[in-house]
């Protein structure tokens, strides 16, 4: 063990919820803990109890500080700068959600002697306002740090991938693109254990062909553009079915325009699960459907794929990057119902393919998002940040 190890980070988080974002701040702290660092997780809002039982299953400290979101600018860059300050941590990792550069000042007023951030979104639907803040974030962090490349030009307008056997310039350039990982271990478990209700699902669905989707049910995911695909898909093939895992804002409103289009029997909606039954769920899909407006990295995808599953997918940001159209999964225009449908068709007539270009998704997967490259640069990067 070397000097650099049992020093003190603090990833700093707008909430914990179960959603992309967190799930892979939980695959971080996993990453820094095995790696000899102490992680505590500092959260300002909202959490859920189940996600936050995982991140203390795997031995980070939690902060709940359980704001309100109505608290002032000034309130939350004092509050949250005198918190950090008394905790004195080595590293703050930042997370950049809203309220965005509120965090950074905040930790650059407590005097972090490091500070890193992550940002998972794309820059494309924010204006000239948004990406100022986050330029001006990136001038008082050490280093900003983007899950896609997609992400990175978004922001800065060009992007600059980590080279470990170099990694004396992480010292030299204020942002990077290092990607998500993918717990490919977890989901093989996963997979092979019980799920609760999911055999009475299963039983439904024996005679359909299944199309899924993992989503959290905002407007950004596309849902909505699916519902409109599955009803064009049911014309061709009838047996059809669609299997949402998923909760959010729009289920309402999905729910009223499956009925408008009388297909709302042919949906199966299980509601929000853990991450492990989500994944467990995956098993009963034939096709995996990403039809999202934008996508910083498109963690779903990238999970179904290692699943070993066909993906299809709106071509927008990350989601190029992780989808190698034709072979590894297919892409479609955003916000175009009826060629994602042509698209869900086309594989949903041949299993063959859709096992074809699922073994090539696994094995894509297995190559470029493993969890132990993720680790090992972080390793690289806090080490050559301090």
């Amino acid at each position: 063990m070397t000097l650099l190890l049992n020093k003190k980070i603090i990833i700093a988080i707008s909430c914990l919820m179960r959603g992309g974002t967190e799930m892979q701040t939980l695959l971080l702290s996993r990453a820094l803990i095995e790696s000899g660092y102490n992680v505590e997780i500092c959260c300002y809002f909202e959490n859920d109890k189940s996600v936050v039982k995982e991140f203390k299953a795997i031995g980070t400290e939690i902060t709940l500080l359980n704001w309100s979101r109505t608290i002032g600018t000034v309130q939350f860059i004092r509050s949250l700068a005198l918190i950090l300050r008394k905790k004195k941590p080595d590293i703050i990792h930042i997370q950049y959600m809203t309220p965005g550069l509120l965090p950074i000042i905040a930790a650059r007023l407590a005097g972090a002697k490091v500070i890193l951030v992550t940002v998972n979104y794309p820059g494309t639907p924010h204006g000239l306002k948004e990406k100022i803040l986050l330029r001006l974030g990136s001038r008082l962090a050490n280093g900003f740090i983007c899950v896609s490349e997609a992400v990175e030009k978004s922001w800065f307008n060009d992007t600059r991938l980590i080279d470990l056997n170099n990694p004396e310039q992480i010292k030299e350039i204020k942002h990077f693109t290092v990607a998500n990982a993918i717990d490919i271990v977890g989901i093989d478990v996963a997979l092979e254990a019980s799920v609760p209700k999911m055999s009475e699902i299963a039983d439904n669905l024996k005679e359909k062909i299944v199309i899924g989707a993992v989503a959290r049910l905002s407007r950004e995911k596309g849902i909505d553009i699916l519902i409109e695909a599955l009803a064009k898909v049911k014309k061709v093939l009838g047996n059809a079915h669609l299997l949402i895992v998923g909760d959010g804002d729009q289920l309402s409103y999905l729910k009223s325009s499956a009925c408008n289009l009388k297909i709302e029997d042919s949906i199966t909606w299980t509601g929000k699960l853990p991450w492990d039954e989500a994944m467990g769920y995956i098993k009963l899909m034939d096709v995996v459907a990403v039809p999202s407006r934008y996508e910083g990295f498109g963690l779903s995808a990238v999970e179904a794929m290692a699943c070993g599953k066909p993906v299809v997918a709106s071509r927008v940001d990350g989601l190029p990057e992780a989808i190698q159209d034709g072979m590894t999964g297919t892409l479609v225009l955003p916000e175009n119902s009826s060629e994602l449908a042509s698209a869900l068709i086309e594989l949903l007539k041949n299993k063959e393919r859709r096992q074809k270009i699922g073994n090539a998704a696994r094995k894509y997967i297995e190559q470029n998002y493993s969890y132990t490259k993720f680790r090992e640069t972080y390793k690289v990067i806090y080490e050559h940040l301090r």
